[in-house]
């Protein structure tokens, strides 16, 4: 049954490509078939793909152009006063090593406020 339906696909197939060939070979010499159709498609005028082109190039110009946002607009600042990072969630606390009171600070914190008040 297989060897049957094969061998008339394979008949089907050669007579389609040997009768159009036969009969059509004196009807092409009296008219000219037309041109397929992506030949039509690649005569029109560029117009719209430079319209296209120039769009796509002010885009890119627009957004190369437009301001960055600063890298602090990347952080938001938490209630417990920990930073976190909005894109990685990373969060960062700092913490000073110096409480107040602590004789270091005070003396660190007094050389700092007489520089200041030298400039």
């Amino acid at each position: 049954m297989i060897k049957q339906v094969f061998a008339a696909g394979v008949l089907v197939m050669a007579s389609g490509l040997v009768l159009p060939s036969g009969t059509g070979a004196g009807e092409a010499d009296k008219t000219a078939a037309p041109p397929p159709m992506i030949f039509n498609l690649l005569n029109q005028p560029n117009q719209p793909s430079d319209a296209r082109n120039r769009a796509f190039t002010e885009s890119v110009k627009r957004d190369a152009l437009a301001p960055r946002p600063s890298a602090m607009d990347e952080w938001e600042v938490q209630p417990d006063g920990s930073m976190k990072n909005k894109k990685t969630g990373i969060r960062i606390t700092l913490m000073n090593p110096c409480p107040a009171g602590d004789m270091e600070h005070e003396y660190a914190l007094a050389a700092y406020n007489r520089a200041k008040s030298r400039r």
